[in-house]
């Protein structure tokens, strides 16, 4: 499969200003409304931090405010196109998703099959005490797993084909499973597969020609990209759950592995699919999601909404103890 990237210039959808300028209004509320958490509950007497601090929560929440606004306008601006229509460069492609070859791939730790997952796992803490001391201590260790699949996958309309490379894109999923087991709390976010599917994001074609079948760098290929995650390699072929595989479990996951890596040849040998879409080489986001375009415009509006009332009510709080 090739990777490379057409660097042709393409003329930019700067709806969104510039890629260097653009952070997550998520990422900016979870910081002001740490300040203001902080402010409400924390011991703070100093009335000059205090009002520093509202007032920096001002900034934050007017920021992520703009920001939801690019998104809105990033998701409503960009053309929406048929695959085999599309022109190169940003367009937003609606479809169905589907395997890039496998019919075997399986979601995190046998969950439903899916195209994409998103997964952290937390070890609880138990035992008498001081809970609060236990807590921290635990935080300390860091007990935290995290990690999202990059593996390749297709949307398909009713024109066409096109492999979506997921590496660093934004993905608004609604599929969610969370589990206890062993002391340890599971949470995976998912796009299952054959669900409705939005992309947004960069498009090139590339070049297909097929050489000839190569299955032990295939393979290699395939079990390396495995090995990446290291829950799910365990969670598919640690039958005995030692935490390690033994000679027989390595054995399954090489023969599902050239199982997988003939499939994958084979589609491409059948489908000649060669439009991609991965995130922008200029930097700004792409987006993926399971949920209809309009709803996320909506939900970014929503969300440019509720920052101003953070920023309104932050400036009154302000103001306040300057009373």
């Amino acid at each position: 499969m090739s990777t490379s990237v057409d660097k042709a210039v393409s003329i930019p959808n700067d709806s969104i200003g510039s890629a260097s300028g653009f952070v997550s209004p998520y990422l900016i509320d979870f910081t002001a409304l740490g300040i203001v958490g902080f402010l409400v509950f924390g011991e703070v007497s100093h009335v000059g931090f205090r009002v520093f601090g509202f007032l920096l929560a001002v900034a934050l929440a007017l920021w992520a405010a703009l920001s939801a606004k690019a998104l809105r306008r990033y998701i409503t601006d960009t053309p929406r196109s048929k695959i085999a229509s599309a022109a190169q460069g940003f367009v937003e492609l609606q479809g169905r998703c589907e395997f890039y070859g496998s019919k075997e791939t399986q979601g995190f730790l046998f969950g439903p099959p899916c195209v994409w997952h998103r997964y952290f796992i937390i070890r609880l803490v138990f035992g008498g005490g001081d809970r609060l001391k236990n807590i921290a201590e635990n935080l300390s260790s860091l007990p935290i797993q995290v990690g999202a699949s990059d593996i390749p996958f297709v949307i398909r309309d009713e024109s066409g084909t096109c492999i979506v490379f997921p590496e660093k894109a934004k993905v608004i999923c609604s599929s969610k499973r969370t589990w206890l087991s062993f002391g340890k709390y599971y949470s995976s976010k998912y796009i299952g597969h054959g669900a409705s599917m939005y992309v947004i994001g960069e498009m090139r074609s590339e070049g297909c020609a097929l050489t000839s079948y190569n299955e032990n760098a295939q393979v290699a290929g395939l079990l390396n990209t495995w090995k990446k995650d290291q829950p799910w390699l365990l969670g598919e072929f640690d039958v005995d759950q030692n935490g390690e595989l033994d000679q027989d479990e390595w054995g399954s996951a090489v023969k599902r592995a050239k199982l997988i890596s003939r499939d994958i040849y084979d589609q491409k040998k059948d489908d000649r699919i060669d439009n991609v879409i991965r995130k922008p080489s200029n930097g700004l986001p792409m987006l993926i999601s399971d949920r209809h375009p309009d709803e996320l415009a909506t939900k970014f509006a929503r969300l440019g909404y509720f920052n101003l009332a953070v920023a309104a009510c932050c400036f009154l709080a302000a103001c306040y103890q300057l009373v």
